[in-house]
């Protein structure tokens, strides 16, 4: 009895116990674990985990609230509606960039263009098929891939109109202008014989921002109606050139994109006599283009009537090495060696009434059709043929009696030889007008003036 009392004191007093020092310390630790910290993910404080059976991660789940998900159908839906608005919005972001790619084609081959102007006028050289993109690479500083393919590497072709004459009748390009090939410059005649300006001066530089070009469309001279096909074509419209050869795959002519260039407005006419009897080289008329050589002016008559390119420096020479004047043809232009003095034109400048220059008539007498019964013609088919206009020889008469006649009336108009010289070249040039209306074997005579 008094065990079972002092036994009951000791554990209500704390002062006694029943278990071991080992077994007291483990409950003590097990106490403490059961209330350890946890750290709640996402929480600023810590919470007790009183002793919960489940691992901290475990637990932390289980207290969250489920989190809603997209179900199957759900995500079928939302591609669908994505795969709908590409099917509607692709087709017109495409035709968009294939614009913008057709307008930056399109002004690439208008530099292009410009630039093959600018080159011909600083080098007076028309490239061909070979050189022409390097030509044109050189004038903008840029690769010669850059000009022989464009953004979308399609290739560029040049093509050459197949009627381009320049240089002669049997010319096309490349051309050079040099006095040492072309005296004259350029010298193409037409059908009547008559020297007029480069015949068919056109060129084009074509390309794709799409689709391949037929094959037939490579750089070259093109056959005729394909050439005309594609430089009459409509930029604006839809239809593709009419050419000979088909379009494969080419629905409309959208993606084909067209640079003409006309180079006719490239060119200025030169027409040089002289009126010099004289057989001494020192006083006679020379000149220069761009100072390559220099070449006389055959006396008497239309000593050299031709083409050359607009900017080329036009020297005159009394003698081989006397400058007498320098100019830049930037336009149609006559001059004529008298007296060892170069005039500005036939008539040394003079003008009629209402500001008609005289020099622009006898240019346009010049060039005026031939009368194939005149007593003289270049066209080749006439039985007048001789290889000289009869224009060019009335002109030369009428020089050579202005002449006669300014020395018999700078002397006074005496009754001697000066006298007797003027009438006989009158003369001359009545029978060398005369001779333009020959017809057969009637030739017009003169008629007295009424009273």
């Amino acid at each position: 009895m008094n065990v079972k009392l002092t036994i009951k004191r000791s554990l209500l007093s704390g002062r006694g116990s029943i278990f071991s020092a080992s077994d007291q310390k483990r409950q003590r630790t097990g106490a403490l674990q059961r209330l350890r910290p946890v750290q709640r993910l996402g929480a600023r404080a810590s919470v007790l985990d009183c002793g919960s059976p489940l691992p901290l991660s475990q637990l932390w789940r289980s207290r969250q609230k489920p989190q809603a998900a997209f179900s199957l159908i759900e995500m079928v839906g939302v591609l669908t509606v994505i795969a709908i608005l590409a099917a509607a919005l692709v087709p017109a972001l495409i035709r968009q960039m294939d614009r913008i790619a057709g307008d930056q084609e399109t002004a690439a081959l208008k530099s292009f263009g410009d630039a093959l102007q600018q080159s011909i006028l600083r080098n007076r050289y028309i490239p061909g098929t070979t050189d022409w993109a390097t030509n044109i690479a050189t004038e903008l500083g840029v690769d010669v891939a850059n000009i022989a393919s464009n953004t979308r590497n399609k290739p560029r072709f040049f093509l050459i109109d197949p009627n381009l004459r320049v240089g002669n009748n049997s010319s096309s390009l490349p051309y050079n202008q040099n006095l040492t090939n072309w005296p004259s410059g350029s010298v193409v005649t037409n059908s009547s014989g008559n020297i007029t300006s480069p015949i068919s001066p056109r060129v084009m530089i074509v390309s794709s921002i799409g689709r391949a070009l037929p094959t037939n469309i490579v750089t070259e001279i093109v056959p005729n109606n394909n050439f005309s096909a594609i430089w009459d074509w409509n930029d604006n419209g839809n239809a593709l050139p009419a050419t000979s050869y088909a379009w494969p795959g080419w629905p409309n002519g959208d993606d084909l994109k067209v640079q003409r260039v006309q180079l006719g407005p490239l060119f200025v006419r030169l027409v040089l006599t002289a009126n010099n009897s004289s057989t001494n080289s020192n006083e006679m008329g020379y000149y220069s283009i761009d100072s390559i050589s220099t070449n006389n002016v055959p006396s008497p008559g239309l000593g050299r009537d031709g083409y050359f390119i607009k900017n080329s420096l036009l020297c005159l020479f009394v003698g081989r090495t006397n400058v007498d004047s320098q100019q830049v043809l930037s336009r149609d232009g006559s001059f004529v060696y008298e007296q060892n003095v170069w005039r500005s034109s036939l008539t040394g400048g003079s003008f009629l009434a209402g500001s008609l220059d005289l020099g622009s008539i006898v240019d346009k007498y010049l060039d005026a059709p031939e009368n194939t019964n005149a007593m003289n013609t270049t066209v080749t088919n006439s039985s007048r043929y001789t290889g000289i206009a009869q224009q060019s020889v009335v002109v030369s008469n009428m020089i050579a009696y202005m002449k006669a006649y300014t020395n018999w009336a700078a002397a006074g108009f005496p009754n001697n030889g000066l006298k007797t010289t003027a009438q006989n070249v009158q003369g001359a040039m009545i029978t060398a007008i005369q001779g333009q209306y020959l017809k057969n074997t009637y030739t017009p005579f003169p008629i007295d003036c009424p009273p």
